[in-house]
C-alpha cells in the first residue's frame, strides 16, 4: 500500500510545479495597443539624410489580427512616406522566430534588435546616394514565439511553437504581408524586402511561396513585378516536402529573374528571389526539428515511389530544408578571412530559390544570425540584384508555353 504522505507530498510537488508554469508563462496578449507604441519614428544619426519608422502589427495563437488598426495605420505611414520621399522607401519585413514576441520591454528581444537594425541601415544608405531610398520603414511581424521563462522548459516548448507558426499562416497574415508590398510597389521606385527567422521563416515561406506561385499561373509568361524583391529566411524551421514542392514548380515553369530599369530596360538577374540560409551548426532545425517531425510521422503516410535519385517523401518531410543535401543550391564559407559563396556544380536546385548552407565560422548556432560574417554574407546576396537602388524593379518570368511548343 502507498504511503500517505508520500503521496500527498507527489501531490504538493505536481500542484506547484503547475503553479509554477503558470507563473512563468508569457502572456497571450497585445503588447502594442496605441499608435505611439506600434508608430515610431526612429532616431538617426545627425547628418544623415535618410530616416526611419519602425511599424508593429501583431497576431495571436491563431494568425488572427490583435488589432487591425496597426495594419491600416502602417499602410497609411507607408503612403504617406511614399509621398513625401523624393527617391522611394524601402520597406523591411521582419517576421521573428521561437523565443521572441513583440514585448518592447525586452532589451534583449528581437523587436529590440530590429529597430537597432532599420538605424543602421538608414545611415548605411546615407552612403549610396541618389541611387538609394529616401526613408527606411521597417514592419516587424509580431506573434507568441515565447511561451515560457523556465530555461529548460522553455526548451521544450520548441514543437508546440511550431505548431502555432503553422497557424500563422493565415489569412490575416497573407493580407498583412501583401497590403504592406502592394502599397510600398505603388511608387516605381520603391522596394521591399522580407526577412524571417526560425519559425518566423517558415512562417514567410509558407504564405509566399504558394502567393508567387498563383501569381506566377496566372500571368508568369508576360512577366509579374514581384511583391518583394528579396525575401531571406535565416536558419528557416521549414520542412523539405514544402521546399521541394515549390523549386520543383519553379524548375517545371522555367522561372527566371529579371531587373527592369525605370526606361523599361531588362537583363537576367544574377541573385535570387528568396535565399534560405541555415548553418551546418544549428541544432535546432537539425537533430530538434528531425525529432519533432518524425514523431509527428508515426501517424501520417507516405508514398514509396519517388526516383531513387531523389530522397524520399519521408525524409523531405521530417527534415528541415537547409539540411537536405538534395535541395542545397549554395554553400558559403570564410577563406582567408572572406565570405565565399558558390554555386554546387551541377545542383538538382538551379532556380532562383537559394538554398544556402554555411559553416559554424559564418553562424554558429541557431540563434547567431548577427554577425559581421553573416552581414558580408547577406550583403554579397543583397548586391546581386540590386537591392537597395530605386533604379531597377525585379521581375519574374515563366515560359510554359516554350517548354510545352519544344515538346
Amino acid at each position: 500500500m502507498t504511503n500517505p504522505p508520500v503521496v500527498m507530498m507527489a501531490r504538493l510537488c505536481l500542484l506547484f510545479g503547475v503553479m509554477a508554469l503558470q507563473c512563468s508563462c508569457v502572456s497571450h496578449r497585445i503588447y502594442n495597443d496605441q499608435p505611439r507604441q506600434y508608430l515610431q519614428e526612429l532616431p538617426i544619426t545627425d547628418g544623415v539624410n535618410v530616416g526611419a519608422d519602425l511599424a508593429i502589427i501583431e497576431f495571436d495563437d491563431h494568425g488572427t489580427f490583435w488589432k487591425l488598426d496597426q495594419l491600416e495605420d502602417t499602410i497609411d505611414l507607408i503612403e504617406r512616406r511614399n509621398a513625401e520621399a523624393e527617391r522611394g522607401v524601402l520597406v523591411v519585413i521582419y517576421a521573428h522566430g521561437w523565443k521572441h514576441n513583440a514585448d518592447p520591454d525586452r532589451s534583449e528581444g528581437d523587436l529590440a534588435q530590429f529597430r537597432a537594425d532599420l538605424i543602421k541601415i538608414a545611415n548605411d544608405q546615407h552612403g549610396i546616394g541618389d541611387q538609394g531610398p529616401d526613408q527606411i520603414i521597417g514592419v516587424y511581424i509580431g506573434w507568441r514565439g515565447d511561451t515560457s521563462s523556465i530555461p529548460v522548459h522553455r526548451d521544450l516548448t520548441f514543437w508546440d511553437r511550431k505548431r502555432t507558426a503553422e497557424r500563422m499562416v493565415s489569412i490575416n497574415m497573407r493580407e498583412a504581408l501583401f497590403r504592406v508590398m502592394e502599397t510600398t510597389k505603388k511608387r516605381p521606385e520603391s522596394k521591399c524586402y522580407i526577412a524571417g527567422h526560425s519559425m518566423g521563416g517558415l512562417i514567410i515561406g509558407k504564405t509566399i511561396a504558394p502567393s508567387i506561385t498563383t501569381l506566377l499561373l496566372s500571368n508568369g509568361e508576360q512577366g509579374i513585378r514581384l511583391p518583394a524583391d528579396l525575401i531571406l529566411l535565416q536558419n528557416p524551421a521549414l520542412d523539405g516536402l514544402s521546399s521541394w514542392e515549390f523549386i520543383d514548380f519553379l524548375k517545371r515553369s522555367g522561372a527566371h529573374v529579371k531587373l527592369k530599369a525605370l526606361d523599361g530596360t531588362m537583363r537576367d538577374a544574377p541573385g535570387p528571389i528568396i535565399a534560405s540560409i541555415t548553418s551546418e551548426a544549428d541544432t535546432a532545425t537539425g537533430a530538434l526539428y528531425t525529432a519533432g517531425q518524425a514523431v509527428g510521422a508515426l501517424s501520417t503516410k507516405f508514398r514509396h515511389d519517388y526516383p531513387n535519385s531523389m530522397p524520399s517523401q519521408k525524409y523531405l518531410a521530417t527534415h528541415a530544408e537547409g539540411h537536405i543535401e538534395y535541395l542545397i543550391s549554395h554553400r558559403a564559407w570564410l577563406e582567408d578571412g572572406k565570405v565565399k559563396l558558390e554555386r554546387i556544380p551541377n545542383a538538382y536546385n538551379d532556380t532562383p530559390y537559394w538554398v544556402i548552407q554555411t559553416t559554424a565560422d559564418i553562424i554558429k548556432d541557431h540563434i547567431d544570425i548577427r554577425n559581421p560574417k553573416l552581414d558580408e554574407l547577406l550583403n554579397q546576396i543583397s548586391e546581386l540584384n540590386e537591392l537597395y537602388s530605386t533604379e531597377v524593379q525585379t521581375w519574374m518570368f515563366t515560359n510554359f508555353e516554350q517548354d510545352q511548343g519544344e515538346q
